[in-house]
């Protein structure tokens, strides 16, 4: 099971998040997280602001 745990400022430069449980020596790439972070904008119930935010590991 995996638990992510976030933090820092709403709508600020950056967020931190914390991803536990994940397997020792998974290979992960920034593109592979920005991917799923580019589908937060076409999902339900998106306003204004989604469409202009920009997220990127």
């Amino acid at each position: 099971m995996l638990r992510f745990l976030t933090s820092g400022e709403s709508h600020g430069p950056c967020l931190t998040a914390v991803i536990d449980g994940m397997p020792a020596g998974l290979s992960l790439l920034p593109s592979d997280i920005n991917r799923d972070l580019a589908r937060r904008q076409i999902g339900y119930g998106r306003g204004k602001r989604m469409e202009i935010e920009q997220d990127e590991a």
